[in-house]
């Protein structure tokens, strides 16, 4: 006799022998003994999963001699004939070759004619290949067919089966098999043929068979005719798993290239990939997985506490996207190839599901392979780096007590020191580190308390200066939310100051430039009113610093009192902000005069308001309901100075050499 496929030699030939399929076998055999057979079924489900099969045994107990149970006694000439498959009662069409409308016709003019046995079973393999125009046609003969006919449709992709279609039969759907069902399956074929199967070749088995019946069954017959487990892509699937769960990117691409070079395909390899990873995914969500065995649901656990849940989703995106335009690749291995490194490499993807399983795997307290490391900070900016609840302490020195948790508000000037960058303005104060265990709105707010620290002390009040004429309404405060700048430091620069427990080295002298310090040089004599006014917009004026040079230009000279010089300005708030200034001033007369002289600055409402464009034009004041409203656009305006000033100082401390154009026009 000739060889017949295990498949083929072990097909179910009753009810009883149908597997994992028990609610499809159920309503089946109650339906027989209760004689209430429908005329049409629909069954779907998974290739090798028992749909044609359960079918036949359908159209076996409907013509049987002598049914025990609701099961065809399968000894009878009609049990015999349908088995061997040359019944007249049964009718087998292939509607994937057999799907013109044409074929459904010639079905339809033969269903009414009779036939020896008792029911006439029209069984339709693939109904979904039917064209628009068959599947119309069968439509009718469908809903009210002959009393003696019954249809068994068979499909495994039911959504293209028409929704009247459907809606005319009773349908069932048939699922893959379990591994333990499986696992019986292969146990009872191996003993009732005698054959030789390895604990290797049985795992092989099963896993090749998926959940499929007649694939397992197919994979045995490879097994037993190899006489052992086929090289096939497994392994090669293996090794990418693992791969990526150790982010090794020449194992991956050395598994791809040995799987390419036994022949493999590149879409089929990434399928097997995709599925494999659907199993680590499931395994990493807890998910039940009835179908793999305990070899294979021990694997996948492993396999998803080493990639995670977050791992499995990226690969599972990634590899879908790359196999979305595979078949118009010039070569299909590359999308694969670019999939995996960037899978195994961090530094390879800077998308956002990347850069979101980097941080997963720092907040687990795991390196995040493939990112590149940077230099270790050193000195001062390395102890503003570190976290603001840890010890600071110098080499030989005594470690503190307790936690210094004031360090890095003396550590941030340091560092900014070693940069070269000036701290007296809290705006060149770096941005410190977010605390450990703390958000970016820590990092904000400490950074808004280090600079609201720094700012300048107020000035002294105006009133000291005696005014030629009174203001006629104080300027109004301050908002609370606005920055104080900080106050202009002598040319020998701000040390930074020394933080708990640490010897802070000594920064350099900041480059922000100051007043030029000349010591006053006795023996000359004070110039008088017309000299000075000349002196001071031709020579004086034009040296002091850009913060400086913007408050004092409105100002004008009032009087000489021996060595103290009266200079007006618009109004109180505007001589509050030049006292800030004064000693730069007084510096400046000093050197140009060659004798020591002092300031003293008053209101003056003769003087040129800068934040006054009524003034500027030549007009005459508003009234004093105005004033207000000039002097709070008098701060903003010097706010913005300040701000303009600085920056022009941090370019001049950058190019120590260059010269500065200073260009009056607004």
């Amino acid at each position: 006799m000739a060889h017949q496929s295990l498949y083929r030699r072990y097909r179910p030939r009753r009810f009883g022998e149908v597997r994992g399929q028990q609610h499809l076998v159920d309503a089946l055999r109650n339906a027989v003994i209760e004689d209430r057979v429908g005329h049409a079924y629909l069954f779907s489900g998974p290739r090798g999963t028992g749909k044609t099969s359960t079918a036949r045994i359908l159209a076996k107990v409907l013509n049987c001699e002598a049914p025990i149970d609701g099961e065809p006694c399968c000894e009878c000439a009609s049990c015999l004939s349908v088995e061997s498959g040359t019944s007249f009662d049964v009718h087998e069409l292939d509607a994937a070759s057999n799907n013109g409308v044409d074929n459904i016709r010639d079905l339809i003019s033969r269903a009414a004619l009779g036939t020896p046995g008792r029911t006439k079973v029209y069984i339709l393999d693939e109904v979904h290949m039917l064209t628009a125009a068959a599947s119309n046609a069968l439509l009718k003969i469908l809903e009210e067919p002959p009393d003696h006919v019954v249809f068994v449709l068979a499909t495994t992709d039911p959504q293209k089966v028409l929704p009247t279609i459907r809606s005319r039969a009773q349908h069932f759907e048939v699922t893959l098999l379990p591994a333990a069902d499986l696992e019986a399956l292969v146990d009872f074929v191996v003993a009732d043929a005698e054959l030789e199967l390895s604990a290797a070749g049985r795992a092989h088995v099963l896993r090749v068979g998926g959940g499929s019946a007649r694939d397992t069954l197919s994979a045995l017959d490879r097994v037993v005719a190899a006489g052992g487990v086929p090289d096939d892509d497994g392994d090669a699937v293996d090794e990418l798993v693992e791969a990526l769960c150790g982010r090794d990117t020449a194992r991956a691409l050395i598994a791809v290239e040995n799987a390419l070079a036994r022949g493999r395909s590149p879409r089929v390899l990434g399928e097997a990939l995709i599925a494999r990873l659907r199993d680590v995914f499931l395994a990493a969500v807890g998910a039940p997985l009835p179908r793999l065995t305990e070899a294979d649901r021990t694997r996948a656990t492993d396999q998803a506490g080493r990639l995670g849940a977050v791992g499995a989703t990226r690969a599972l995106e990634v590899l879908g996207d790359a196999f979305v335009g595979i078949q118009d690749a010039l070569d299909p291995r590359i999308p694969l190839e670019i999939a995996l490194v960037r899978l195994t490499r961090a530094d390879a993807d800077i998308s956002v599901a990347a850069l979101a399983d980097r941080l997963a795997r720092l907040e687990q307290g795991g390196p995040s392979r493939g990112a590149p490391e940077g230099p270790a900070p050193r000195g001062a900016a390395a102890a503003a780096a570190r976290p603001r609840t840890e010890p600071m302490a110098d080499a030989g020195a005594e470690p503190p007590a307790e936690p210094v948790v004031d360090a890095a508000p003396a550590a941030a000037p340091a560092a900014a020191a070693d940069r070269g960058v000036s701290t007296d303005d809290p705006e060149d104060l770096p941005i410190p580190p977010i605390p450990a265990g703390g958000s970016p709105a820590d990092g904000a707010r400490e950074m808004l308390r280090q600079r609201s620290g720094s700012a300048r002390p107020a000035a002294r009040p105006a009133a000291s200066a005696a005014p030629s004429r009174p203001a006629t309404r104080p300027a109004p405060p301050r908002p609370a939310g606005r920055r104080q700048p900080a106050p202009e430091t002598p040319a020998t620069g701000a040390s930074a100051p020394e933080s708990a427990g640490e010897a802070a080295p000594t920064p350099p002298p900041s480059p922000t430039p100051a007043a030029p310090a000349v010591a006053p040089v006795g023996g000359g004599t004070p110039p008088d009113l017309a000299t000075l006014t000349e002196r001071w917009s031709t020579s004086v004026l034009p040296s002091l610093s850009q913060r400086a040079r913007p408050r004092f230009t409105a100002g004008r000279w009032l009087a000489i009192e021996g060595t103290e010089a009266v200079l007006g300005l618009p109004n109180a708030p505007h001589a509050a902000r030049c006292e800030e200034l004064r000693p730069e001033v007084e510096a400046a007369l000093s050197a140009a005069f060659g004798t020591p002289l002092t300031l003293r600055l008053a209101v003056d409402g003769a003087a040129v308001d800068p934040g006054d464009r009524r003034a500027m034009a030549g007009r005459r004041a508003e009234p004093v309901e105005e004033e207000i409203l000039d002097s709070q656009t008098i701060a903003e305006l010097d706010d913005a100075v300040d701000v303009a000033a600085s920056g022009v100082d941090r370019v001049a401390a950058m190019f120590p050499g260059a010269e500065l154009v200073d260009d009056p026009e607004p």
